[in-house]
């Protein structure tokens, strides 16, 4: 399978791509305290990436959706519990409020995969350069918007790795 335009834009359109990156969204998390399972972070951006690389604008902002989505969904699920057991939100409307919050979090993915795919660029500068600077861009936003939600930043993911000691360089 490749990343051919009109082979993403059927795939996303019939929700093969999308379950599979809502998933690999899902298990980014497993890079994060408590797991600490440093790799997980690195597949499932490739896999992001990779479909990212020469597809069009509009699938790349459906499928980063897709990815924050399972991001956000299994990252900040404790969100729920704070509204439904400690602020006394009733279950339903809890459950509908943590879904809302989330697919609002995904929006930040969705506008990087939107923002890089407008920019023309060869696949090397893509992939190493454009790619990640407008994830970063994206997520700093994310950490300034609505007084920001700062949680789940990707570089947080690579604390106890060698690169760890760049972090105060350029943070997170």
């Amino acid at each position: 399978m490749g990343t051919d335009p009109i082979f993403l834009r059927a795939a996303l359109s019939n929700g093969k791509w999308g379950l599979s990156l809502f998933f690999a969204g899902a298990a980014t998390v497993l890079a994060f305290a408590p797991f600490e399972l440093h790799p997980f972070a690195f597949l499932t951006f490739a896999l992001l990436i990779h479909l990212w690389m020469r597809a069009p604008a509009r699938a790349c902002a459906w499928s980063g959706f897709w990815f924050g989505l399972g991001l956000f969904g299994a990252g900040v699920s404790w969100v729920y519990v704070s509204l439904h057991q400690f602020g006394g939100m009733p279950a339903p409307l809890a459950g509908f409020a943590t879904v809302a919050f989330c697919a609002f979090l995904a929006l930040f993915p969705a506008a990087a995969g939107w923002l890089q795919a407008r920019v023309p660029a060869g696949d090397a500068a893509r992939a190493c350069l454009l790619i990640p600077a407008a994830w970063v861009l994206l997520e700093w936003l994310r950490g300034w918007i609505l007084t920001g939600f700062p949680w789940l930043a990707i570089g947080y993911g690579a604390a106890g790795w060698p690169l760890q000691g760049y972090a105060p360089l350029g943070g997170v």
